[in-house]
């Protein structure tokens, strides 16, 4: 009975024993992970200040060539922006009124940078703009090759 009751002390030794490093086992993990939590945190946040900064930064300079739109030379009109204006004038026109033809004789004229040129229509699309403004990125993503 003396041995049996040994064997038991020991069982249960070697139970709260192994219990034991299996609790410390598991506070070190989560330590490890609430460190690694941290260091994430920290480190998105200064990727996003840099990035606030970047962005203020290319922000900045596009600003001061539409106050001195003559000291900057555009190129003409590309596709995209042409699809870009329709898709504002799409989504902007209800109906024709003279300021709205203001706005698109002086947003093409600056477009085209004092290039001859004469609006001949100005008509609401009928699709969408933002359709054709896709449609427009992806046909301008594409590299056209001369046929041989």
């Amino acid at each position: 009975m003396l041995l049996t009751t040994l064997a038991f002390a020991q069982g249960i030794a070697n139970v709260m024993n192994n219990l034991n490093y299996q609790i410390v086992g598991i506070m070190v993990v989560m330590m490890c992970l609430g460190g690694l939590a941290v260091i994430l945190t920290i480190s998105g946040s200064i990727a996003a200040a840099i990035q606030n900064r970047a962005k203020a930064k290319t922000a900045a300079p596009v600003a001061a060539p539409a106050a001195a739109p003559a000291a900057a030379a555009k190129p003409g009109m590309t596709p995209e922006m042409l699809a870009i204006l329709s898709a504002a004038v799409d989504s902007a026109m209800t109906e024709l009124t003279p300021e709205m033809v203001a706005v698109i004789s002086a947003a093409v004229d600056a477009g085209l940078d004092g290039m001859s040129h004469r609006i001949v229509e100005i008509k609401q699309s009928p699709g969408s703009g933002y359709a054709a403004a896709g449609r427009a990125e992806i046909f301008a993503s594409h590299r056209i090759r001369p046929s041989r």
